[in-house]
C-alpha cells in the first residue's frame, strides 16, 4: 500500500517526463542487482545451506558462513558500486551520451547503485533470520523504502515545486539513505536476537563453496529473469512515444501489489518450510507444503488478473489521475494494464516453483525458463514494438511469462495434469469456476454502477465493484468445499482466524 501512495507521488511530480523516466531506468539497475544477488539467486542458494547448518551435529557455525557471505558481498559491491558511480561522474562530466535523456538516466544511477551495496547484504541477513523463523525485518524492509521515498516526493513535488532534475537527485538520495536503514533493522535483530556478531571473513569452507556452486548457475538465470525486465524498459526508452517507461512501470507496480502481498509472502514463509522438509528427508513435508503454496497462490492471483483487467482503468483514474498525470496518460496506462495484469498468476506461480526447484537445489531448470523467457520476450518486442509500439512490449511481457511458467510445469516431478484437478493438490477446476462468476458480476455491473468521474464516484464505484467481486469468487469456492490446506475447507479456515 505504501508502494501504491510512493507511485502517486511520483506520477503527480514527474508526469511522463524525461527526468522521470530517466529516474525509473536509472533506479531498475540498482533493482536488477537486488534481486540477482539479494532477494533472487544468492538468498536461494544461501538458505538451504544455512538451514541445514540448523541441525545439532553440523561442524560448522551458521554464523560463520553468514559472515562468509556478507563479508565478500561487502566487497563486491563496494568496488563495483565506486566503478559505477566513477563512470557516471566522467560521462556527466564529458558528455559520452549526447541525447538528454540518457545523459539524465546515467547521472541518477550514478547515485542509486550505491543502494545495492546494503540491500544485498541486508537481504541475505533476513534470509537467515526467515530460516529462524523470524519475518519482521524483512516484511519491514519494503516499509522503510517507500516511506523515505514518499517523504522526499512530498518535500520536493507537493510542498515545494523544485526543477524536475533537483527532484530527481534528492530522490535519488533518499533510495541510499532507506537502503542503510534497511540493512540496519535485520542486522540489529539478529544481534540482539540471536547473539551474532559480524566480522570480516574471507576465509573458506566446504559450506561457502556448497553456497557458491548453487549461486553460480542460479545467478545466470536470475541475471537473464532481471535482463528481460531491463530489455523491455530499454526498448520502451527508444520509443518515441514519451511515457512509455511510465506506462510499463506502472503496470509492473500495480501488477507487483497482489505479487508481493500473497505469491511472494508465501514463498518467503514456505521456501525455508520445503528446504528443511528435503534436509531431512520429509518427502511428504515437502509436497505438502508445495501444493498449498500453489493452491493458495492460484487462488488469489487469478481473481487479482481478473480484476485489474476489468476495473483497471478506474483503478489508475482513482489513483494516478493528479497534477502531471493527465487524461490522455491514464488512457494509455490503461491499455497497457489490461494486458498485463494477466502475468500476474503467471509470475506468481513461477516464482513459486522456482523456489520449489532452489531447495532441492536445482537452479538449471530456473535457468533454462529464463532463457526462454528472454528470448521469447526479446524476438516478440522487436517483432511487435515497430507496429504497436508500448502496447507492442506489454504483449511481449506477457508471452514471456507463458512460456516460463509453461516450462517450469514441464519440468516439474510433481506436476502432472491430475494435479490440476485433485482435491489435495492444485484443484484448479473450483478456482476457473469462481473465477468465471466473478468475471460475470464485474463485468456487468461495471456498466451499471456509474456513479460519475469524480474521484469519490470512482472510488464508490470501484468498492461496489470489489466487494460484488469477492462476494462472487469466494461464495462458489466455500459452496464448493475448496481446500485450502489438506482436509481443511475454506470456510473452516476463515472462521478459525
Amino acid at each position: 500500500m505504501l508502494g501504491l501512495v510512493r507511485d502517486i507521488l511520483f506520477f503527480a511530480t514527474f508526469g511522463t517526463s524525461l527526468i522521470g523516466e530517466a529516474f525509473l531506468l536509472a533506479f531498475t539497475i540498482p533493482n536488477l542487482f537486488r534481486r540477482m544477488l539479494g532477494e533472487g539467486t544468492l538468498s536461494s542458494a544461501f538458505i538451504p545451506v544455512f538451514a541445514n547448518l540448523q541441525k545439532p551435529d553440523s561442524t560448522v557455525s551458521e554464523w560463520k558462513l553468514l559472515n562468509q557471505v556478507v563479508s565478500r558481498l561487502f566487497l563486491f559491491l563496494g568496488v563495483l558500486s565506486a566503478l559505477v558511480a566513477l563512470f557516471s561522474l566522467a560521462s556527466y562530466q564529458f558528455n559520452f551520451f549526447q541525447t538528454p535523456k540518457w545523459h539524465e538516466a546515467i547521472s541518477l544511477n550514478g547515485i542509486t547503485f550505491f543502494y545495492v551495496i546494503f540491500i544485498c547484504a541486508s537481504a541475505i541477513l533476513v534470509g537467515a533470520l526467515n530460516v529462524k523463523k523470524s519475518f519482521l525485518a524483512g516484511a519491514f524492509s519494503p516499509v522503510i523504502l517507500n516511506v523515505f521515498m514518499i517523504l522526499a516526493l512530498f518535500y520536493v513535488g507537493i510542498a515545494n515545486r523544485f526543477d524536475f532534475s533537483v527532484c530527481a537527485t534528492i530522490l535519488s538520495f533518499s533510495v541510499v539513505l532507506a537502503g542503510i536503514l534497511q540493512l540496519f533493522l535485520p542486522w540489529y535483530e539478529l544481534h540482539k536476537r540471536f547473539h551474532w556478531k559480524w566480522n570480516f571473513n574471507f576465509s573458506r569452507s566446504a559450506e561457502l563453496s556448497e553456497v557458491g556452486s548453487l549461486f553460480w548457475v542460479g545467478a545466470f538465470g536470475a541475471a537473464i529473469g532481471q535482463i528481460n525486465i531491463l530489455v523491455s524498459r530499454m526498448l520502451a526508452y527508444l520509443l518515441d512515444d514519451q511515457g512509455a517507461v511510465s506506462y510499463l512501470y506502472m503496470s509492473a507496480r500495480l501488477v507487483e501489489l497482489p505479487l508481493g502481498v500473497f505469491a511472494i509472502a508465501l514463498s518467503t514463509i514456505l521456501f525455508p518450510r520445503m528446504s528443511s522438509s528435503l534436509g531431512k528427508g520429509d518427502i511428504k513435508g515437502y509436497k505438502s507444503s508445495f501444493f498449498r503454496g500453489l493452491r493458495m497462490i492460484t487462488m488469489l492471483t487469478i481473481p487479482s488478473a481478473i480484476g485489474l483487467f476489468l476495473v483497471g482503468d478506474l483503478v489508475i483514474k482513482t489513483l494516478f489521475e493528479w497534477k502531471e498525470f493527465g487524461g490522455e496518460n491514464v488512457s494509455m496506462a490503461s491499455e497497457v494494464l489490461a494486458i498485463v495484469a494477466w502475468t500476474i498468476p503467471l509470475y506468481a506461480l513461477s516464482t513459486f516453483i522456482i523456489k520449489s526447484f532452489h531447495s532441492q537445489k536445482n537452479m538449471k531448470v530456473p535457468l533454462q525458463a529464463a532463457f526462454i523467457s528472454l528470448l521469447v520476450n526479446l524476438v516478440a518486442s522487436l517483432l511487435l514494438m515497430k507496429a504497436y509500439g508500448v502496447i507492442g512490449l506489454a504483449w511481449a511481457n506477457l508471452f514471456a511469462a507463458f512460456f516460463q511458467f509453461f516450462y517450469l510445469c514441464l519440468k516439474n516431478d510433481d506436476l502432472s495434469v491430475g494435479s490440476f484437478i485433485s482435491q489435495n493438490q492444485l484443484c484448479a477446476h473450483k478456482i476457473l469456476l469462481a473465477s468465471l462468476c466473478m468475471y460475470v458480476v464485474v463485468f456487468y455491473g461495471k456498466k451499471i454502477t456509474g456513479f460519475g468521474d469524480g474521484k469519490l464516484a470512482l472510488l464508490a464505484q470501484l468498492s461496489v465493484l470489489i466487494i460484488g467481486g469477492m462476494v462472487s469468487y469466494f461464495l462458489p469456492l466455500i459452496l464448493s468445499k475448496f481446500y485450502l490446506s489438506e482436509g481443511k475447507p475454506l470456510l473452516f479456515r476463515a472462521n478459525r482466524k
